[in-house]
């Protein structure tokens, strides 16, 4: 979020000018709270399916898709950029789970 503000592509002064705004206010007070509650009681079910889940959902489905969207609004050499940042993020260890053999 910092990037897409710093450069150009969010005006931080209108919070909510972008579905990515909506889409990061909804991973953190919605499904990042109850990953935070499932955690605190001890309650592997409800951290999981309740939490982790729906925000690793609407990250790869929400988020990813509504940065590009954003910065495409703005210019498409900005769409581009965060495009070839996320594809070149997504090669990572960390994403292999996604891929389908």
């Amino acid at each position: 979020m910092g990037d897409l503000k710093a450069g150009g592509v969010l005006n931080p002064d209108a919070p909510f000018e972008h579905e990515v705004q909506w889409v990061v206010w909804e991973l953190l007070h919605h499904e990042g709270r109850r990953a935070r509650h499932g955690a605190s009681m001890m309650g592997p079910h409800y951290f999981h399916w309740h939490g982790m889940h729906e925000i690793s959902k609407r990250y790869y489905t929400g988020f990813l898709p509504a940065v590009i969207e954003a910065a495409e609004s703005k210019d498409h050499e900005p769409g581009e950029k965060y495009r070839s940042i996320i594809d070149e993020m997504m090669t990572g260890p960390e994403h292999a789970w996604q891929k389908w053999p």
